[in-house]
């Protein structure tokens, strides 16, 4: 197989889903504004059909009110003078006239907040698929982008390592999108604010500068609290303390300041030999962890937690008890938009081949035991092979 002709059909595909994915990308954020403008249209159109549905109303007691005192009058001959009827003729027509136009406004408004709602639906879901697009392309991007002459002679090594290889992308663009939807909420927002609060003092040094001074502290309030959202992104995509001290280190140092912050007493242990693992293994389990803790403060209302973590040269294991107030599993899971923070454990568990099982019930705490088969070299275990074929 010629695989310099190969290389280059696949790098001519990449540059075309790269430019096809620029394309979407660009798509997305244009139905993204178009999103926002819609919602600030739709929400002027609803004040207003609020507005108009009011006078409708009153304009109809009015419409009543008027025709009875027609009736009145009409009735009355004897009476009432020529001047009463026209007065009461003249108001019931004119009460009608305005009713009539106030109707017709309401039927119009209507009608174009619900053209605008349905275009605001439709909008969301072009997003929607967008962002679901770019997802998969850049997982296709990643995939094909490998170098095939590593691959060559080894076909059947080669389909082994696909569906490892690919659940790793798949897990690196699920972290990709999350990241990029934390800064988009969090540090993006706020970076707006920041611009319109400056653009705001250059308006003041001129108009009321004795307001500059109290305009630019909450400037200065804007700018520390995206400073901690953009130090708490860096720290989400790698502890730095997995770097430094390891698996079993960083997960000491994080029980450590989770019990200090959240006032719970927390039992841990450590068991077997701790080997370095491949970065994949040792965020995934540490994640797991730090989830696991955050359902416990969030739910339990525990006073207490029992961690241990065990490493053997097969699996990779963890367990999290607490003695709080527990909950049905079943129902629980079954409810959609609660327990995401489980759900994601149990597809980063099995992106590895492993699994996350829960234990609980109302009044007698919770149990989380994580299992991962260690079925990667770890680093150490690769630089050592890497030692032997250099000395060989």
């Amino acid at each position: 197989m010629d695989f310099s002709a190969l290389d280059k059909v696949v790098q001519e595909t990449v540059g075309a889903m790269e430019k096809a994915k620029e394309q979407i990308f660009s798509i997305a954020e244009d139905a993204r504004s178009e999103c926002d403008r819609v919602k600030e249209d739709l929400k002027e159109i609803r004040e207003k059909t609020h507005q108009v549905i009011t006078l409708v109303d009153e304009f109809y007691k009015r419409e009543k009110r008027s025709r009875v005192r027609l009736m009145e009058v009409s009735r009355g001959l004897d009476r009432y003078t020529e001047e009463d009827i026209r007065k009461a003729y003249e108001e019931a027509q004119e009460t009608q006239v305005k009713l009539a136009v106030l109707r017709e406004r309401e039927q119009q408004l209507r009608a174009k907040r619900d053209d605008l709602e349905r275009r605001l639906r439709h909008l969301q879901a072009m997003v929607e698929r967008a962002e679901q697009l770019m997802s998969q392309m850049g997982v296709i991007l990643n995939f094909i982008g490998g170098n095939l002459k590593e691959i060559s002679g080894k076909l059947e090594e080669a389909q082994q390592r696909q569906e490892m290889a690919l659940r790793v992308i798949l897990a690196q663009e699920d972290e990709r999108r999350r990241v990029a939807r934390e800064i988009h909420d969090g540090p993006a927002q706020v970076m707006s604010s920041i611009v319109m609060q400056a653009e705001l003092c250059e308006r003041l040094l001129d108009l009321a500068p004795d307001r500059v001074r109290s305009e630019l502290q909450e400037l200065k309030g804007l700018v520390k609290t995206n400073l901690l959202e953009v130090r708490k992104i860096i720290y989400d995509l790698r502890p730095m303390a997995l770097e430094e001290v390891g698996l079993y280190g960083a997960i000491e140092r994080y029980l450590d300041d989770f019990a200090e912050k959240k006032d719970l007493v927390v039992e841990r242990h450590f068991k077997g030999a701790e080997k370095r693992l491949s970065t994949l293994y040792e965020v995934a389990l540490f994640r797991m962890i730090q989830e696991g803790l955050n359902n416990v403060r969030k739910h339990a209302k525990a006073k207490s937690v029992k961690v241990q973590v065990e490493m053997t040269a097969e699996t990779l294991t963890a367990l999290i008890r607490d003695d709080g107030v527990g909950f049905n599993v079943e129902e629980s899971l079954k409810k959609q938009g609660e327990h995401f923070g489980l759900l994601g454990m149990k597809e980063r568990a099995a992106l590895l081949g492993g699994t996350v099982e829960v234990r609980s019930s109302e009044g007698k705490g919770t149990t989380l035991l994580i299992r991962i088969p260690l079925e990667e070299k770890s680093d150490d275990d690769e630089q050592q092979g890497k030692n032997s074929d250099s000395a060989s």
